[in-house]
């Protein structure tokens, strides 16, 4: 899947020696330079499998998994050529944006040709972390299938990869390494789907890593201005791993998870930064922040990635099974693929103790309102069949209903089953009774999940509320748990002036970003626009705290108390001056819509169900 959000901010294969001009008849051998660059272009040699046939047809992806939007990667290939075993040119003749036909195949001894990066071009359209950021002596972002593609039948065939960098670069990556030393790295894969699955980050080494059982756990780091750090990213991340462990039962299902983290100076090209999941690792990429302001996101981004481990890779449909990177036929469970991962996500945060109930209400809440942005009247099966076309704007959701889909059917079941079975328990059954080389017929995932789960009633639910737009009954799933759905209450509250935070790196500072929504408190106070707060209340305001000092600031206040507010704003020559802002607490009334509470009197049903589902 890709996330998406945005922050203020002004098989193992012996290898055949890569010195060696011949082929291999173990499969492809690909040759990578990251070293010797001119203008930040990479040069690829690609040496093809045993050819029989007189023409064939190279391929450079259209698209990619996870990321449900065109890419056309082959338009960052320049200057290909073919070689002969003599060393002469063979003819070449590009059919398409990423497709090129290569004359006198038997004869092909190699490809070769220079890689551009994505991240440097604002018209590509390409979310970063499926993209390319190739920086001569700097970094390397390296996405395979950016840079190496295949040819028409032998997309299953296995890789040996050498890639040449500088001295002082470490390549972390969770794809096979074969041997190394410090100018040449050597890799393995399967095929070229595990290619194209294991994005490596080549920089200066800043490393750290943790044993889970048996699983290595991986972060690497680039930071340009030093500040986050792979130990930041680990310690934020490192009680989410033996909790997914215990939620999975027991055990994680790979011998290594990789993070990469690149985090950028200044704004991306696409306006968005994020991350893009793979099999065995993640991607991000971010801003160059403290880890303070993208902890959370990192640990719930790190957590919906990590799932994916379950759905699509040990529960997929025909579709995913052999991916076809030109042609992609889309399945129509995205609400399995990613709404269930997203929502397993937030869950095993909840159930493993790492998330408080009412933060885990909190984040599902959210979820009811954001879906009903989105068009409510198309069936989510519909949604996901034609997400590359008709319904490209409907995408988003599948990370909210999708995971509300989750949560609703995790109630059902566990309604059912009197607490005794959920969707924890659904997806390992699903996972023993097809697993990753398996794949289920998409037409029949309803009726199997109703077979395999013994609640043939789960099969009926889904069509109604999946296979059909009929909005999920969220008061009655949640009062299966002794939790209260309400479309809107209102309460009274101390205002803390509906004004926007956000941060401004070069200062360090929370700073207010968006008055329109304003309230008379805020008003009362003097709050403008790029002010920054230094203290709310007498007590200093940074990243780390800023949401606990509001949060007790509006627990503990009484209406009518005194309020200082100690800002920095600009005077009419831009520089900074301090400035005390004075107000009267205000009481006002708050309707908030699609509210989640306990109940108060839960019956001991409601409450079994509760702590089989969120332990609480």
């Amino acid at each position: 899947m890709r996330f998406i959000f945005t922050v203020f901010l002004t098989l193992t294969i012996t290898f055949l020696s890569a010195q060696s001009a011949g082929k291999t008849d173990l499969g492809y051998r690909v040759e990578i330079d990251v070293k010797n660059m001119v203008n930040d272009q990479a040069r690829v040699k690609v040496f093809p499998p045993e050819i029989t046939v007189d023409t064939l047809v190279y391929n450079m992806p259209k698209i990619i998994p996870g990321t449900y939007s065109i890419s056309d990667f082959g338009r960052y290939i320049e200057d290909l050529k073919a070689i002969d075993k003599s060393g002469d040119p063979l003819n070449v003749e590009k059919l398409d944006e990423n497709r090129w036909a290569v004359a006198n195949a038997t004869q092909l001894q190699h490809l070769e040709y220079r890689v551009n990066g994505t991240f440097d071009d604002r018209s590509s359209g390409i979310f970063e972390p499926s993209g390319t950021k190739i920086d001569s002596g700097e970094v390397v972002v390296l996405n395979p299938y950016d840079f190496v593609g295949y040819f028409d039948g032998f997309k299953n065939t296995p890789f040996a990869v050498s890639v040449t960098k500088p001295v002082n670069f470490y390549g972390e990556t969770s794809l096979p390494r074969i041997s190394g030393n410090d100018t040449t790295d050597v890799f393995s894969a399967k095929d070229y789907f595990q290619l194209h699955d294991c994005p490596i980050l080549y920089c200066e080494p800043d490393t750290a890593s943790m044993l889970v059982g048996k699983t290595r756990i991986a972060v690497s780091v680039f930071s340009p201005g030093k500040k986050m750090s792979s130990t930041d990213v680990l310690e934020t991340v490192e009680d989410l791993f033996p909790a997914a462990a215990s939620y999975l039962g027991g055990t994680l299902p790979v011998d290594q998870y990789t993070i990469l983290v690149y985090l950028m100076s200044g704004p991306s090209m696409s306006g968005g930064m994020g991350a893009l999941e793979h099999n065995t690792s993640t991607v991000f990429v971010l801003p160059d922040v403290p880890i303070g302001i993208l902890g959370q996101t990192i640990k719930d981004v790190t957590a919906h990635e990590f799932f994916h481990i379950v759905t699509p890779l040990s529960i997929h449909s025909e579709q995913i099974a052999d991916y076809d990177f030109m042609n992609p036929q889309m399945s129509a469970h995205l609400w399995l693929y990613e709404g269930c991962t997203e929502y397993a996500a937030q869950h095993v945060q909840v159930k493993e103790g790492l998330m408080p109930m009412k933060e885990f209400l909190t984040v599902m809440r959210n979820k009811i309102i954001s879906s009903s942005g989105y068009d409510t009247g198309i069936a989510f099966t519909e949604v996901s069949k034609k997400v590359l076309g008709e319904h490209e704007s409907q995408f988003g959701n599948v990370y909210e209903k999708g995971a509300l889909i989750g949560m609703a059917l995790d109630l059902k079941l566990r309604k059912l089953s009197e607490g005794e079975y959920g969707t924890q328990e659904l997806m390992r059954d699903l996972a023993k009774a097809y697993g990753p080389d398996k794949p289920f017929v998409d037409s029949t995932l309803f009726s199997e999940i109703g077979r395999i789960s013994g609640y043939p009633e789960a099969t009926t639910f889904l069509e109604r509320y999946v296979g059909n737009p009929e909005p999920l009954p969220f008061e009655e799933l949640l009062g299966y748990a002794g939790i209260m759905f309400r479309d809107s209450l209102t309460e009274k509250v101390v205002s803390g002036g509906n004004f926007s935070l956000g941060y401004n790196p070069k200062t360090e500072r929370m700073v207010v970003v968006d008055v329109k929504e304003m309230d008379d408190f805020g008003k009362d106070l003097g709050l403008e626009y790029h002010d920054e707060i230094l203290e709310w209340n007498g007590v200093p305001i940074d990243i780390e705290n800023v949401q606990e000092v509001l949060n007790q600031y509006k627990k503990n206040i009484a209406p009518g108390e005194k309020v200082t507010v100690l800002v920095a704003r600009k005077n009419s020559k831009e520089v900074n001056k301090t400035k005390k802002l004075k107000a009267k607490s205000l009481e006002i009334d708050r309707t908030r819509r699609d509210v989640l509470e306990p109940m108060d009197n839960p019956s001991p049903e409601q409450l079994k169900i509760r702590k089989s589902w969120i332990n609480a």
